[in-house]
């Protein structure tokens, strides 16, 4: 009994130990995603796809008066207004179609994910071109089985973001009561969302008039919690009636990383800086208490090995080496220190 008791207390430690925000997916569209997102194709279906999907179901012409959008989710500079005002590359999708009462369908799959246990949560940044009038909404849907988008496996929905409907009055500056929007907006803001009717992440718009603010990319965060323990799919679908556009930037899903214990992952108090780093190099520290090779791998947000260097035979106590990280493309990695003693890991954003 005392071995059974024993054996409960270290699993609850390293369950503890264990429960910590691995990034186990990462995008923020600076480079051109065509290398990774596969567009206007259909998603396989299959329950371990790592691929990104857009695509657009509705099949509808681009309305707009550039008359140049893409009908699926594309990568764009033009519609990214970020927080701090200025331009950054994001992905968008339009719903200025030459069809009024049809609402657009345009589905942004992420790759497949294995949630270990309740700490898995999903970030996000996203914007509507314009708002209140003709803001756009979205929703973030979940499938616990496939990626078939044709299949009614997207059952699950986490986030709702509302669209405008109507002008009930006039066109009233900032007072988001003058306009009617579906879902209509709670006293929860999370469900359903009506972007910039707290007054925050919008821009005057002086090409127009006060209906009609910039939206700005807002940062928002969801729990997984609910789908602890299982594979899942998660997908941005777009799905307004004759408003503007949608972008979303730094998707972002952080949780327990399934490899991370299988590693036997140790306390080696591990320091990597500067971190952001903007240099070729990054320092990184770490105590040894026995003496062995050691050497260092980086990881990008795909799983691919990027930079690995040796150091060769250290000692004991307290070391700090460098690794190069020229050449690598701004965004988020996963750094492993393997050791004679173990593996330990920590994340490095690169600028």
């Amino acid at each position: 009994m005392k071995t059974n008791v024993l054996a409960l207390s270290l699993l609850l430690a390293c369950s503890a130990a264990y429960a910590q925000n691995d990034t186990l997916l990462f995008r923020d569209f600076n480079t051109d995603p065509s290398v990774y997102i596969q567009f206007a194709i259909l998603p396989s279906g299959t329950t371990s796809d790592t691929s990104w999907y857009s695509y657009d179901l509705d099949g509808l012409p681009d309305g707009s008066p550039q008359g140049t959008r893409p009908g699926e989710w594309f990568w764009s500079q033009a519609f990214c207004p970020s927080d701090t005002l200025t331009q950054v590359n994001c992905l968008a999708s339009n719903s200025w179609t030459n069809d009024p009462v049809t609402p657009v369908n345009n589905w942004l799959v992420l790759p497949s994910l294995h949630i270990i246990d309740a700490n898995a949560t999903l970030h996000w940044k996203a914007a509507p071109r314009q708002t209140p009038r003709y803001v756009d909404s979205y929703r973030i849907v979940v499938s616990g089985t496939t990626n078939d988008i044709t299949g009614g496996v997207f059952t699950d929905t986490i986030f709702v973001a509302a669209q405008f409907t109507a002008l009930n009055n006039q066109n009233l500056p900032n007072q988001y009561s003058s306009y009617s929007f579906a879902p209509a907006p709670t006293s929860n803001p999370m469900a359903p969302f009506v972007h910039g009717i707290d007054l925050t992440y919008t821009e005057f718009n002086t090409a127009s008039d006060s209906s009609r603010l910039y939206g700005r990319l807002r940062p928002f965060s969801v729990s997984l919690a609910q789908y602890a323990g299982q594979h899942i799919y998660i997908a941005f679908l777009h799905e307004s009636t004759d408003d503007n556009l949608i972008s979303i930037d730094d998707v972002l899903v952080m949780g327990t990383d399934p490899n991370s214990i299988a590693e036997n992952n140790i306390d080696l108090g591990l320091s990597v800086y500067p971190n952001p780093v903007a240099s070729d190099v990054i320092n990184v520290k770490f105590e040894q208490a026995v003496a062995g090779n050691v050497s260092v791998q980086l990881f990008d947000m795909t799983g691919q090995i990027v930079r690995t260097t040796a150091f060769g035979n250290t000692g004991t106590g307290m070391q700090s080496h460098t690794v190069p990280v020229n050449g690598l493309a701004a965004g988020m990695y996963h750094l492993q220190l393997h050791t004679a003693q173990g593996t330990a890991h920590t994340r490095v954003v690169i600028r």
